[in-house]
């Protein structure tokens, strides 16, 4: 007890220079010694974007009704328009499914059951889930893996990738998976998101914010690089099936910004694209959302953007949600550097 109370006693801060006397040679010298307390090193400047986003004019008018654009090393919000309205996701709805995927996966190479049940929304009569992007999967397929899927999820924007991941991370259950993307959203602070399905297509009470889905993406972003390898990927090598004897290639349908804009700073991460879609009977045109990213002169951004139109002026495929973002990243390169 009494050593207790000796340490702590030795331990205990000092709050003036303490004064050892020291015999040398007959003469007492005194040996002050310097406090604990030290001085703070100033904090590091924090970077920002100069000039500041506020002072300087918008980008042009853009075609997408809901924007968010931000800077990685900053901190800071570059861009935003109906940020917070909900619209449909359309196929970045995908980014939370693989999300919720991989926090609840152990190990990404173990092979995922194939049931029929993963199929069944193609062929339930719903017009909006007619025509569903898929990745060439067989039912009763047994060579797939997690990482399979998610190469086929992310690349062609496999819709019965989607499910199969759904059904086999919720516990053979897809419902359960839907109220885990949900839960996840709530965690993330998406306020103003639902998610009904794994894949994305239009239902009506499936909504999020351009906001909402950059918590999703940037949350993603940070916490798995592995997403990063999966989105850049030109194409994943799928395993052989019935419909395919040897294995063929999941290839990446997002890189229109490369493509289209010659863009090869800018990554297109996710592409949504539904061409009509089916609200209380009524037939609509359809809607386009990206989530992108772009890298250059040390600065990186990141682009939400939700319902751009799918037809432009003489009915043809518009590209609108591509020339957004590519209006946005010339803007924010000719406009901005870092400092600090």
């Amino acid at each position: 007890m009494l050593l207790s109370v000796s340490l702590l006693t030795a331990c205990a801060p000092i709050e003036e220079p303490v004064i050892l006397e020291h015999q040398a040679g007959g003469a007492i010298l005194s040996i002050p010694l310097e406090s604990d307390e030290q001085t703070e090193p100033p904090a590091p400047a924090v970077p920002v974007l100069n000039p500041s986003p506020a002072r300087v004019q918008p980008p042009p008018a853009l075609y997408s009704g809901g924007v968010y654009m931000y800077n990685t090393e900053t901190d800071t919000v570059v861009f935003a328009k109906n940020e917070h309205v909900k619209y449909p996701p359309a196929s970045i709805a995908k980014i939370m499914t693989l999300l919720v995927v991989m926090d609840n996966t152990d190990d990404l190479n173990s092979p995922v059951e194939v049931t029929r049940e993963a199929f069944a929304d193609f062929d339930n009569g719903d017009p909006n889930f007619d025509g569903a992007a898929i990745a060439g999967i067989e039912v009763g397929q047994t060579n797939l893996s997690y990482l399979d899927c998610l190469y086929a999820l992310m690349l062609p924007s496999g819709c019965e990738a989607a499910n199969i991941l759904a059904y086999n991370a919720g516990g053979r259950s897809i419902p359960s998976f839907i109220d885990m993307m949900n839960e996840k959203a709530l965690e993330l602070g998406c306020l103003n998101t639902n998610f009904t399905n794994a894949s994305g297509l239009y239902e009506e009470n499936f909504y999020t914010t351009a906001y909402d889905m950059f918590l999703i993406t940037k949350y993603t972003l940070d916490k798995y690089p592995m997403f990063r390898e999966i989105y850049e990927k030109p194409f994943h090598q799928m395993p052989a099936n019935k419909a395919y004897p040897e294995p063929y290639p999941a290839r990446n349908v997002n890189q229109g910004l490369r493509i289209l804009h010659d863009m090869d700073f800018a990554v297109g991460i996710k592409i949504g694209s539904i061409y009509e879609y089916f609200h209380g009977g009524v037939r609509l045109d359809g809607f386009m959302t990206l989530a992108s990213i772009a890298e250059k002169n040390g600065l990186t951004f990141i682009i939400i953007s939700l319902d751009a139109d799918y037809y432009n002026e003489e009915g043809k495929w518009s590209g609108y949600h591509y020339e957004d973002h590519a209006v946005l990243y010339e803007w924010a390169y000719k406009t901005f550097e870092k400092s600090g």
